[in-house]
């Protein structure tokens, strides 16, 4: 999030669970931060062309969005935000586009990741996949499935390093992050072994010396930004296993996990099969950012 007078928090609703979870996770930033509530609830106009011949009366839609924002409502209120904190919109327009247009404006776009278990988390929703892929501020991505539970509860954060150009940015969020929660910071990257017969196979003496450089970069640049956070404790962790193995097994440990997404000319196309892969099985929310 930014450092606006009064940040901005919009959250995506849609009257299902997982939209609930990012209602409680929204006005829970909220309630900690200051700032406002913006809840939206995107009423898709594909539906009112009609699919196999039925259309759909766009003031049911309109009204289905209005209770969805009220039940929403009602959470934030519950849990002790003032009304005058509180903002309900329902919009026209695709759920993915909607929600990446208002993160122009946004300090904080949280939405809910419609997949559970089984086969279902191998296609994560396509909204989520559309608004980080999109997003001009930084997202959370939260289940009501896979992490149900109020966040804090673990009292460790972590952040997912890639050796793309960046890293030092998404390290920054890590600090930032962990600083709010007030809990540890676990600094994570993971060195994928080379595998398949064609591939060029390490020694454990040159896999060793890999480690020892990439935690080097790592934490030179983690010493830097620990003097700007100069209350977080931190641990670099460099493993030797493949990316998504690694930060799945330790997301079960976080209340945080906090990732880039990687650089990209086309809008759109900077989601790659990693960040897509924690998306659909981390268990823990994900805090993504540019």
């Amino acid at each position: 999030m930014t450092d606006r007078t009064s940040p901005l928090v919009v959250v995506g609703v849609d009257g299902s669970d997982d939209g609930l979870r990012a209602v409680r996770f929204g006005t829970g930033t909220v309630l900690r931060y200051g700032g406002e509530l913006l809840l939206v609830n995107a009423v898709d106009d594909t539906l009112m062309a009609g699919a196999w011949g039925v259309v759909y009366d766009p003031e049911v839609l309109q009204a289905a969005g209005v209770t969805a924002n009220e039940q929403a409502k009602d959470v934030a209120l519950g849990m002790g935000l003032t009304e005058d904190k509180i903002r309900t919109e329902v919009v026209m327009g695709s759920p993915g586009g909607v929600m990446s247009r208002l993160s122009e404006v946004a300090d904080l776009v949280v939405v809910g990741r419609r997949a559970a278990t089984g086969l279902e988390r191998m296609f994560v929703g396509s909204t989520s996949v559309a608004v980080v892929a999109n997003a001009s501020c930084p997202v959370v991505v939260i289940s009501a499935a896979a992490h149900p539970n109020p966040v804090g509860e673990k009292g460790l954060v972590g952040v997912g390093l890639t050796a793309e150009p960046g890293s030092e940015k998404v390290l920054e969020a890590g600090f930032v992050q962990a600083e709010r929660l007030g809990a540890p910071l676990e600094v994570v990257h993971a060195i994928q072994p080379p595998v398949g017969l064609f591939a060029r196979k390490l020694s454990p003496t040159q896999l060793d010396e890999q480690v020892r450089f990439a935690k080097g970069g790592i934490e030179a640049l983690a010493e830097k930004l620990a003097l700007q956070h100069p209350g977080v404790r931190y641990e670099v962790i460099v493993a030797t296993d493949s990316p998504i193995n690694e930060l799945v097994t330790r997301s079960a440990n976080y209340d945080l996990l906090v990732l880039g997404v990687g650089e990209s000319h086309l809008p759109g196309f900077g989601l790659g099969g990693l960040l897509r892969g924690l998306m659909a099985h981390a268990e823990c929310p994900l805090f993504i950012t540019r």
